[in-house]
């Protein structure tokens, strides 16, 4: 019985408040104590932030994934960064996630493409590479005539270097047939460190001493 359950299973809350605390219960992180914060105080917040939450969820629905490198984004197929003429076509940093990707942007430090994983690779699940795009990378590192370098831009945690060996195993005979680099973020970025939490010169740091 999940959590959640057990925490009513006197049936002492409403199920709108139920249902609502199941949901916040999936998020990352959130477990079911904390998510049941977030549902009273959503309720007593009155109606008007409540059809603002509403509406704001129902537009997600116009989110698509861009089809090369799978950054969120709505309108073409191709994101603006994959379709901007003046990026360096040569790089492809992979990233864990959208926050990543942004963190990079906002950095101002980075101007190639982009490859958003979707996660991380679990030391003690092996179904987590079924859930990631990593035959998505492959295929691109085959196909992209003009690729230089596959920059490992991920987290430096025990799954984040669990990863990136991995990538770097499977990407082996696309490298030595393309003659492109791999390479990860080099000194500053220290262990432990989740990249969506770096600042801007930390960030730059990682990238000028990639190796």
């Amino acid at each position: 019985m999940p959590a959640w359950r057990k925490a009513n299973k006197k049936g002492m809350r409403p199920q709108a408040i139920d249902n609502l605390i199941r949901v916040f219960s999936k998020f990352p992180g959130i477990g079911p104590r904390q998510a049941a914060r977030f549902v009273y105080w959503l309720a007593d917040s009155g109606k008007p932030l409540i059809e603002e939450l509403s509406a704001s969820l129902l537009a997600l629905r116009t989110i698509d994934r861009c089809s090369n490198c799978f950054r969120a984004h709505s309108g073409a197929a191709s994101c603006s960064i994959c379709s901007d003429p003046n990026r360096d076509a040569g790089k492809i940093a992979v990233v864990e996630r959208d926050t990543d990707l942004e963190a990079m942007e906002k950095s101002g430090v980075y101007d190639g493409h982009y490859h958003v994983l979707g996660g991380l690779l679990s030391l003690l699940d092996d179904e987590s590479r079924n859930r990631l795009r990593l035959k998505e990378i492959f295929s691109r590192t085959k196909k992209n005539g003009k690729l230089n370098e596959v920059i490992l831009a991920l987290s430096a945690t025990p799954e984040g270097e669990f990863s990136a060996r991995y990538i770097e195993k499977i990407l082996e005979p696309a490298q030595k047939e393309k003659k492109f680099k791999i390479t990860r973020l080099g000194r500053g970025l220290s262990a432990g460190a989740e990249l969506e939490y770096l600042n801007r010169d930390t960030l730059k740091n990682a990238l000028e001493n990639r190796k």
